[in-house]
């Protein structure tokens, strides 16, 4: 569903090379979403059926559900009671915000809608920025500003893909530039991966890899090229449990 956002349509064969599951399960997920009417099958392509009705981020906040969990109960251990953190957009880092509600001292700055509700009714001190309202976060000019004019101790921050030895992309790029200034605004800064990112390359670059902290992710990774210039650039690759 991400896939096909914008172009509202994807060849079967270039799901096939994108997503990293067996030719078998990509057809039968394609089955069942054709059942439940979120998209249609013809001529070897698929398209959304209405994709004003679509709801993408609850799509993605469904997919990789425990994977995401397991990520954000790693990044949490990070977090110290007393520190200022930036949390980015995106479903990942929601689940950051889900382990940190309990925390008593502890100043959270987003542009996430979610991530910023997951913290009402608890101790922790939130502040959220203005903007454009673009796939539940807030992404444009006014964002990048806000961030601008605050420091913290460490920043966690989504990402919609890996560009091979390169660093992290985004989709938006409205976001890139908000997440660019949320790097430039933090000591520490730590990029959450689902496994499946790492066969996506994306479009948008906002990230080298010599400018992050670490990366949390839970497989390991496979490719040597790439875990040579992480080791190269000291950023830690942090897998969770």
């Amino acid at each position: 569903m991400e896939a096909m956002r914008g172009a509202n349509s994807i060849l079967v064969n270039e799901l096939l090379e994108l997503i990293p599951a067996s030719p078998a399960t990509v057809r039968r997920d394609i089955t069942a979403l054709e059942r439940e009417g979120k998209i249609r099958k013809a001529r070897g392509k698929v398209f959304l059926e209405d994709s004003s009705r679509v709801p993408i981020y609850e799509l993605r906040d469904a997919m990789h559900d425990e994977e995401k969990k397991r990520i954000g109960r790693a990044a949490a251990e990070l977090v110290q009671e007393r520190d200022s953190i930036i949390i980015d957009a995106g479903t990942t880092t929601l689940a950051l915000a889900e382990n940190l509600r309990n925390r008593q001292y502890l100043s959270v700055i987003t542009n996430s809608i979610p991530a910023a509700y997951a913290f009402n009714a608890t101790s922790v001190d939130v502040f959220m920025c203005g903007g454009m309202l673009e796939d539940m976060a807030l992404a444009d000019e006014d964002a990048v500003q806000f961030f601008a004019a605050h420091q913290v101790e460490k920043a966690f921050l989504g990402a919609s893909g890996v560009r091979g030895t390169t660093g992290v992309t985004v989709g938006s790029p409205f976001q890139m530039m908000v997440k660019r200034q949320m790097i430039a605004s933090a000591r520490e800064s730590y990029v959450l991966l689902d496994s499946s990112k790492f066969h996506i390359m994306g479009i948008n670059l906002f990230a080298d890899f010599r400018d992050l902290t670490g990366i949390i992710t839970t497989k390991p990774i496979l490719n040597e090229k790439l875990l040579e210039r992480l080791e190269r650039e000291n950023v830690k690759v942090i897998y969770a449990e």
